[in-house]
């Protein structure tokens, strides 16, 4: 049985976005695949679909640890799929995919990981409506404690600080980190640059 043909380079292997809820990495992703001619993949979708239940839904039923191994068993089928390792395919992961860091290894070895960087203020103001709607399960605010400081200002932008703080390392473990507070065309261009000069043996600016 012949071996399996290795994609050629990074532009011709699987891509996957990281970065934090609110980085942008679905509508960079659909954005990038078409530029691509590239099937696109939301992870977070795969999971509800694979388990049928909404994510909110899957924390309220285990919390954060049972949806953590939910979504690396969803990751492993989708990286074990036939055809996919040699796809241009455009995968956009949850903003905690990186938790659990053998994930990481996983697609580092598979394709080519971006990290979409965006600040905290930026990331506040995309996110604000989503918090308030109850949409995003890590941004409830937690109960009030009497017996500690009073709560900040703005206990949205103290918890993203907080989750960037705990995540960035493992972020900037990504083969390629990309400014994603431009504009999308923009984003999707520097990509697309980045992973060229990757290619050819030059680090991207």
């Amino acid at each position: 049985m012949a071996e399996p043909t290795e994609p050629s380079g990074r532009d011709d292997r699987p891509v996957f976005l990281l970065g934090l809820m609110g980085a942008g990495k679905s509508s960079v992703g659909r954005a990038l695949a078409a530029r691509r001619g590239a099937v696109f993949i939301d992870l977070d979708q795969r999971v509800e679909a694979i388990f049928g239940r909404s994510i909110p839904a899957l924390f309220e039923q285990g919390g954060e640890a049972y949806f953590r191994r939910l979504e690396r068993a969803s990751l492993r089928s989708l990286l074990a799929e036939p055809g996919f390792a040699g796809s241009r395919a455009v995968v956009a992961t949850g903003g905690g995919v990186i938790v659990d860091p053998r994930n990481l290894d996983d697609m580092r070895a598979l394709g080519t990981t971006i990290y979409l960087e965006v600040g905290l203020p930026a990331l506040t103001s995309r996110l604000r409506e989503d918090a308030e709607r109850g949409r995003r399960p890590l941004l409830a605010p937690p109960p009030p404690d009497p017996a500690h400081s009073p709560p900040p200002l703005d206990p949205l932008a103290a918890r993203l600080a907080s989750l960037l703080a705990d995540r960035e390392q493992a972020y900037r473990g990504a083969d390629l980190v990309i400014d994603g507070a431009a504009e999308l065309s923009a984003v999707c261009a520097r990509i697309e640059a980045a992973l060229a000069e990757a290619d050819e043996g030059r680090t991207p600016a």
